[in-house]
């Protein structure tokens, strides 16, 4: 599994990918396991001056909500979008 770690609100947030399940560890939402195949979308949406949310949808509910420096944020939407697209998984709002 290829890994990032970034910047997060009170600690670093670290990430885990084979591109088709997703591993993170935060301060704030622990440890989890996120199949990527279930995700229909990745947003992310500016909250103030410093933040931003990163936020993983799937078809029923929301997989993932991290609030994330604008920076951090930035880095791992682009970098867990590569890792999906080398999987040649899609979501649903780019299908």
């Amino acid at each position: 599994m290829e890994q990032l770690k970034v910047q997060g609100v009170s600690s670093f947030t670290k990430f885990a990918t084979n591109g088709k399940m997703l591993k993170l560890k935060d301060a704030h939402a622990g440890e989890q396991r996120i199949s990527l195949q279930d995700a229909t979308d990745i947003q992310v949406t500016l909250l103030d001056e410093d933040h931003s949310r990163f936020t993983i949808f799937g078809h029923a509910h929301t997989l993932v909500e991290l609030i994330l420096p604008h920076n951090s944020c930035e880095v791992l939407y682009a970098w867990l979008l590569h890792k999906m697209k080398r999987q040649k998984i899609k979501l649903a709002s780019n299908a």
